[in-house]
């Protein structure tokens, strides 16, 4: 992970299984090419009633990408 904006999504992130959040960072949707891997250099962030955000771009053509892991 590149950039944390809170402790929150730290704690959560860290909380998740390593197999499972590389499978995540491997099933983000990208509007031009589907599903996509996110570059490095994405950020994460907690949000309350909502889960982490990931932001970031997308491996294959750069456009902005976003996934939410629920709560």
């Amino acid at each position: 992970m590149d950039n944390i904006s809170d402790i929150a999504a730290l704690r959560k992130w860290n909380s998740i299984p390593e197999d499972i959040w590389k499978k995540l960072l491997q099933n983000v949707f990208c509007g031009t090419c589907g599903v996509t891997t996110i570059a490095p250099g994405y950020t994460i962030t907690f949000k309350k009633g909502l889960g982490i955000l990931q932001n970031g771009k997308c491996l294959k053509c750069g456009h902005d990408v976003c996934r939410v892991i629920e709560d």
